[in-house]
Protein backbone atom coordinates (compact mmCIF):
# COMPACT_ATOMS: atom_id res chain seq x y z
CA UNK A 1 0.00 0.00 0.00
CA UNK A 2 1.08 3.53 -0.59
CA UNK A 3 2.97 4.80 2.47
CA UNK A 4 2.14 8.37 1.42
CA UNK A 5 -1.57 7.83 2.00
CA UNK A 6 -2.53 7.69 5.68
CA UNK A 7 -5.54 5.76 6.91
CA UNK A 8 -8.65 7.91 7.13
CA UNK A 9 -11.42 7.45 9.70
CA UNK A 10 -14.42 6.04 7.84
CA UNK A 11 -16.84 8.44 9.54
CA UNK A 12 -14.67 11.45 8.59
CA UNK A 13 -14.40 10.18 5.01
CA UNK A 14 -18.19 9.83 4.72
CA UNK A 15 -18.75 13.29 6.23
CA UNK A 16 -16.24 14.87 3.84
CA UNK A 17 -17.83 13.12 0.85
CA UNK A 18 -21.27 14.36 1.97
CA UNK A 19 -20.02 17.93 2.37
CA UNK A 20 -18.45 17.75 -1.09
CA UNK A 21 -21.75 16.60 -2.61
CA UNK A 22 -23.65 19.37 -0.78
CA UNK A 23 -21.17 21.96 -2.06
CA UNK A 24 -21.56 20.64 -5.60
CA UNK A 25 -25.33 20.83 -5.25
CA UNK A 26 -25.04 24.41 -3.98
CA UNK A 27 -22.86 25.33 -6.95
CA UNK A 28 -25.46 23.91 -9.34
CA UNK A 29 -28.34 25.72 -7.61
CA UNK A 30 -26.46 28.99 -7.19
CA UNK A 31 -27.09 31.59 -4.53
CA UNK A 32 -30.64 32.39 -5.63
CA UNK A 33 -33.10 30.00 -4.03
CA UNK A 34 -36.25 31.67 -5.38
CA UNK A 35 -36.24 29.63 -8.59
CA UNK A 36 -35.79 25.90 -8.93
CA UNK A 37 -32.35 25.00 -10.26
CA UNK A 38 -32.09 23.89 -13.88
CA UNK A 39 -30.04 20.91 -12.75
CA UNK A 40 -30.03 19.16 -9.38
CA UNK A 41 -28.31 16.13 -7.94
CA UNK A 42 -31.05 13.72 -6.86
CA UNK A 43 -28.97 10.56 -6.66
CA UNK A 44 -25.21 10.08 -6.52
CA UNK A 45 -23.00 7.08 -5.93
CA UNK A 46 -19.34 6.93 -4.94
CA UNK A 47 -17.46 3.64 -5.23
CA UNK A 48 -14.06 3.44 -3.53
CA UNK A 49 -11.59 0.54 -3.49
CA UNK A 50 -9.80 0.58 -0.18
CA UNK A 51 -8.04 -1.36 2.51
CA UNK A 52 -10.11 -1.37 5.72
CA UNK A 53 -8.73 -1.64 9.20
CA UNK A 54 -9.86 -1.09 12.77
CA UNK A 55 -7.96 1.41 14.88
CA UNK A 56 -7.04 0.96 18.52
CA UNK A 57 -10.22 2.84 19.41
CA UNK A 58 -12.32 0.31 17.45
CA UNK A 59 -13.29 2.80 14.76
CA UNK A 60 -13.13 1.68 11.14
CA UNK A 61 -10.47 3.33 9.01
CA UNK A 62 -9.86 3.10 5.31
CA UNK A 63 -7.01 3.72 2.93
CA UNK A 64 -8.29 4.52 -0.56
CA UNK A 65 -6.16 2.82 -3.22
CA UNK A 66 -5.79 3.71 -6.86
CA UNK A 67 -5.21 1.19 -9.64
CA UNK A 68 -1.58 2.36 -9.69
CA UNK A 69 -1.24 1.58 -5.95
CA UNK A 70 -2.55 -1.94 -6.57
CA UNK A 71 -0.14 -2.57 -9.45
CA UNK A 72 2.92 -1.02 -7.76
CA UNK A 73 2.22 -2.67 -4.42
CA UNK A 74 1.49 -6.10 -5.88
CA UNK A 75 -1.86 -6.15 -4.09
CA UNK A 76 -4.41 -8.79 -5.12
CA UNK A 77 -7.51 -6.74 -6.10
CA UNK A 78 -9.74 -9.49 -4.71
CA UNK A 79 -8.46 -8.64 -1.21
CA UNK A 80 -9.59 -5.01 -1.40
CA UNK A 81 -12.84 -3.79 0.10
CA UNK A 82 -15.32 -1.93 -2.02
CA UNK A 83 -16.95 0.95 -0.15
CA UNK A 84 -20.05 2.10 -1.98
CA UNK A 85 -21.71 5.27 -0.76
CA UNK A 86 -25.09 6.22 -2.17
CA UNK A 87 -26.64 9.62 -1.56
CA UNK A 88 -30.32 10.16 -2.30
CA UNK A 89 -31.94 13.58 -2.07
CA UNK A 90 -34.97 13.57 0.21
CA UNK A 91 -35.99 17.25 0.03
CA UNK A 92 -38.29 18.86 -2.45
CA UNK A 93 -41.95 19.01 -3.25
CA UNK A 94 -44.32 17.45 -0.78
CA UNK A 95 -46.14 14.35 -1.92
CA UNK A 96 -47.39 13.98 1.66
CA UNK A 97 -49.60 11.36 3.15
CA UNK A 98 -49.23 8.41 5.42
CA UNK A 99 -47.19 5.35 4.44
CA UNK A 100 -48.98 2.41 2.88
CA UNK A 101 -46.91 -0.06 4.92
CA UNK A 102 -45.90 -0.34 8.55
CA UNK A 103 -42.26 0.05 9.57
CA UNK A 104 -42.07 -3.56 10.82
CA UNK A 105 -43.24 -4.81 7.38
CA UNK A 106 -40.48 -2.82 5.66
CA UNK A 107 -37.87 -4.07 8.15
CA UNK A 108 -39.03 -7.68 7.64
CA UNK A 109 -38.83 -7.38 3.86
CA UNK A 110 -35.43 -5.68 3.84
CA UNK A 111 -34.03 -8.13 6.39
CA UNK A 112 -34.53 -11.01 3.92
CA UNK A 113 -32.42 -9.39 1.18
CA UNK A 114 -29.37 -11.51 0.24
CA UNK A 115 -26.96 -8.62 0.85
CA UNK A 116 -28.22 -8.18 4.42
CA UNK A 117 -28.20 -11.92 5.08
CA UNK A 118 -24.52 -11.91 4.02
CA UNK A 119 -23.84 -8.81 6.14
CA UNK A 120 -25.18 -10.70 9.19
CA UNK A 121 -22.71 -13.50 8.45
CA UNK A 122 -19.86 -10.97 8.45
CA UNK A 123 -20.66 -8.62 11.36
CA UNK A 124 -23.06 -10.69 13.44
CA UNK A 125 -26.59 -9.70 14.32
CA UNK A 126 -27.72 -6.37 12.88
CA UNK A 127 -30.54 -4.10 14.02
CA UNK A 128 -32.73 -2.61 11.27
CA UNK A 129 -34.59 0.68 11.74
CA UNK A 130 -37.03 2.11 9.19
CA UNK A 131 -38.03 5.79 8.95
CA UNK A 132 -40.66 7.01 6.51
CA UNK A 133 -39.82 10.06 4.36
CA UNK A 134 -43.26 11.39 3.42
CA UNK A 135 -42.06 13.95 0.84
CA UNK A 136 -40.58 11.15 -1.29
CA UNK A 137 -42.90 8.32 -0.23
CA UNK A 138 -39.86 6.21 0.62
CA UNK A 139 -38.45 4.44 3.64
CA UNK A 140 -34.89 5.00 4.85
CA UNK A 141 -33.73 1.71 6.40
CA UNK A 142 -30.63 1.82 8.59
CA UNK A 143 -28.70 -1.32 9.58
CA UNK A 144 -26.59 -1.14 12.76
CA UNK A 145 -24.05 -3.65 14.03
CA UNK A 146 -24.05 -4.91 17.65
CA UNK A 147 -21.95 -1.86 18.69
CA UNK A 148 -24.60 0.49 17.23
CA UNK A 149 -22.50 1.60 14.24
CA UNK A 150 -24.26 2.19 10.91
CA UNK A 151 -23.15 -0.56 8.51
CA UNK A 152 -25.69 -0.01 5.72
CA UNK A 153 -28.46 2.37 4.69
CA UNK A 154 -31.09 1.62 2.06
CA UNK A 155 -33.85 3.63 0.44
CA UNK A 156 -36.99 1.57 -0.23
CA UNK A 157 -40.15 2.73 -2.06
CA UNK A 158 -43.36 2.71 -0.02
CA UNK A 159 -44.94 -0.12 -1.98
CA UNK A 160 -45.24 -3.85 -1.43
CA UNK A 161 -42.10 -5.64 -2.58
CA UNK A 162 -40.14 -2.37 -2.76
CA UNK A 163 -41.15 -1.79 -6.40
CA UNK A 164 -42.88 1.14 -8.06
Amino acid sequence: MSPNQPDVALRGFLEAAGRSLAEAQGTLAGDVLVQRPALAIADAELDVKAALSAGADGQLALRPLSAADVVKGGIDPALLSSVRIRYVAVGGETAGGAPTRRSDEVVGEVGKRPDLVRLREIVGEIRLEAAFVPDKRRWLVTARDPAGRVVRELVVPDEEGGRR
